[in-house]
């Protein structure tokens, strides 16, 4: 009989052993997972915030390139406007030369 008490006391032994280091390796487990969780979360929000950093900088160089072209855009309007204003002023130049050429053609023919 003393046999099975040092057996149950054993399997008792055993199983309460089991028991602690089983809660233990889980708990471990379980920080190591939250402390891995943590260091993932922390470096994705630095990569986030990196990212949103160098988003704004890029826009802020995209309004000043859309502002410069915008001026040069502008500039150009107002020269291809005096151009148009002067091409229109030619061509009513060249009408009245072509009339004028008309009529001294026509003065010669009649022996003017």
């Amino acid at each position: 009989m003393e046999w099975i008490s040092a057996i149950i006391a054993s399997a008792v032994t055993g199983m309460v052993t089991y028991s602690v280091a089983n809660k233990q390796t889980n708990g471990s487990v379980e920080q190591q997972y939250t402390e891995n969780i943590t260091k993932l979360f922390t470096f994705y929000k630095e990569q986030v915030d990196a990212l949103s950093d160098e988003v704004k900088q890029l826009k802020t160089q995209i309004k000043d390139i859309e502002n410069k072209y915008v001026k040069d855009i502008n500039g150009y309007k107002v020269i291809v406007e005096k151009l148009e204003d002067e091409v229109e002023m030619l061509r009513e130049e060249n009408d009245e030369l072509k009339i004028e050429n008309a009529i001294l053609k026509g003065d010669q023919e009649n022996g003017i």
